[in-house]
Order: structure tokens, then C-alpha cells, then sequence
């Protein structure tokens, strides 16, 4: 064997050396990369997770506290779907959106409205806030995902280049391509879920407020006694058949379109719970 070819044997066998150490630090990466993105997974949806259930807690209590205002008595609370309240049942309580407020749910005079009507400002001014926020997390949940879009092309766009170049076996730009493919479809999931928990939020909380506004409008009119005692005594036989009336008679068709609003909504909001429940036992 000459020297020449002694030569060429081992720049051939430095060669695939390399090439082979080259992709042993790639498919080293790639691993690293997969492991850094699974936490972010895991992150986004214990915070997403996190943001909803508070969101959701906060619409319930807000109408259930409203529905107390329209009947006239304590709303009936339905327990919070847990993982806890599954495990420990004893340790459930039932949820009260009343306690610490002192209303009078069965008011005989104007003034017995009072602590209710500024109980009803309250909640409209929270959900106009909550409206505030609710947006701006929709916002801010666009622009991550159009990020993870961009990021997820230019990914799939450096696997092609390089099993093109040589610097990625097929086998490997395979298992790589699958696995963002994987990641993406995860991402197009979370993104669907966080804008359908964003439209249902938005759209209760618009009606949770105009009803809020129909009651506040209501109480203020009783309060300052623009309303004919007259016109609401009649409205008032209409519904009961006459007979003895307080002094306070509230409009029975805006309370009861009210309390039947609330008691629609607060299914559809436990309903929502429930899907962030499913979410947070997922393995």
C-alpha cells in the first residue's frame, strides 16, 4: 500500500469520524431541545390553567351574587368540580358568593335596596375590568402562537436543510420532523382552547353586565321613587293576583329574566370548569 493511499484510507476514516461526531452533537441537541420544549408545554398550561379557573370562579361568584339579588333570597351554590373535592369529600365546602355582604333579599322599603344597588355597582364595575383583562389575555395568546408558528416553520424549513447537506440522517429527519409535528398540533390545540374559553368568558360577562345594568337601573328608579306606585301595583297584581303589597314592588319581569339568565349561564360556566379540570389531570 502506497503512502498515498495510506493517507486517503485515513482522511476517509477521519471523514465519517466526523460526520458521525457531528451528528452525535446534533441528535444531543435535538434532545435537549425536545426536553426544554415539553417544560414550556407544561408551563403554558399550568399557567393557562391557573388564569381561567380564576376567571371562571370570578364569573360564578358574580352570578350567583346577582341571581341572589334578582330572587330575592341566597342562590343555591353548586359545588366547584376538584380533584381535591373528588378525593376528600369531607373536606368540600359549599362555595357562599353572599358571605360578609349584609343584604336584605327580601327588602320592604328603599332603603332596604341599598346595600344590594351598591352591591350591583360593584360587580359592574369588576366585570367591566374583568372585560379589560379577558382582552388583553386574547391579545397576548395571538402573538405567542403566531411565534410558535414562526418558530415552528423555520424549524421544519433547518430539518430539509440539513438532510439535505448531510449533516441529518434520514432516520433522525424522520423522528425531528414527527416530533414538531407533534409539538405544533399540540400548540393548534392550546390555541383553540384558550380562544374558545376566551369567546364563552366574553360573551357571559357582556350579558352578565347588561343584565347588571337592567337591575342597577331598576333599584335606582324604585330608590328615588321615580316610578308610579300605581303603574307597579298593577304590574305587581298581574303576577301575584292582588292582595296584600309591599311597599317596594320591583319590576317581576326584568328579576325573573334576570335570575333564568343567570341560572343558563352559571351551567355553561361550570361547564368550562370542567374542561379546564380535564386539562389539568392530563398525564
Amino acid at each position: 500500500m502506497t503512502v498515498v493511499s495510506v493517507l486517503l484510507a485515513f482522511s476517509c476514516i477521519a471523514g465519517t469520524a466526523a460526520l458521525s461526531a457531528t451528528r452525535l452533537v446534533a441528535n444531543q441537541g435535538v434532545t435537549s431541545t425536545l426536553s426544554r420544549e415539553w417544560r414550556s408545554c407544561l408551563e403554558v398550561e399550568s399557567e393557562d390553567v391557573h388564569f381561567w379557573s380564576s376567571a371562571w370562579s370570578a364569573m360564578e361568584s358574580e352570578l350567583l351574587q346577582l341571581q341572589a339579588a334578582a330572587v330575592g333570597q341566597p342562590a343555591t351554590t353548586a359545588e366547584q368540580p376538584t380533584a381535591k373535592a373528588a378525593k376528600h369529600p369531607k373536606e368540600s365546602k359549599h362555595f357562599n358568593p353572599l358571605a360578609g355582604l349584609k343584604l336584605n333579599l327580601n327588602p320592604k322599603s328603599p332603603a332596604d335596596l341599598v346595600p344590594a344597588l351598591a352591591m350591583l355597582k360593584g360587580l359592574y364595575e369588576d366585570g367591566k375590568e374583568r372585560i379589560g383583562k379577558l382582552n388583553a389575555r386574547e391579545k397576548d395568546s395571538k402573538q405567542k402562537f403566531e411565534a410558535k408558528q414562526k418558530q415552528h416553520e423555520e424549524r421544519v424549513a433547518t430539518i430539509a436543510a440539513r438532510l439535505k447537506n448531510g449533516s441529518l440522517s434520514k432516520e433522525f429527519a424522520v423522528n425531528e420532523t414527527r416530533d414538531e409535528t407533534r409539538f405544533w398540533t399540540y400548540w393548534t390545540h392550546v390555541r383553540e382552547r384558550q380562544h374558545r374559553q376566551y369567546h364563552t368568558s366574553l360573551k357571559i360577562q357582556h350579558g352578565t353586565l347588561s343584565k347588571e345594568k337592567q337591575m342597577i337601573d331598576m333599584y335606582e328608579k324604585t330608590i328615588a321613587g321615580k316610578e308610579s306606585k300605581q303603574q307597579l301595583a298593577k304590574e305587581f297584581a298581574k303576577k301575584v293576583g292582588g292582595g296584600a303589597m309591599p311597599e317596594v314592588v320591583l319590576f317581576q319581569e326584568t328579576r325573573e329574566a334576570v335570575a333564568e339568565f343567570c341560572q343558563d349561564e352559571l351551567a355553561e360556566v361550570r361547564s368550562s370548569q370542567v374542561e379546564l379540570l380535564q386539562v389539568e389531570t392530563k398525564p
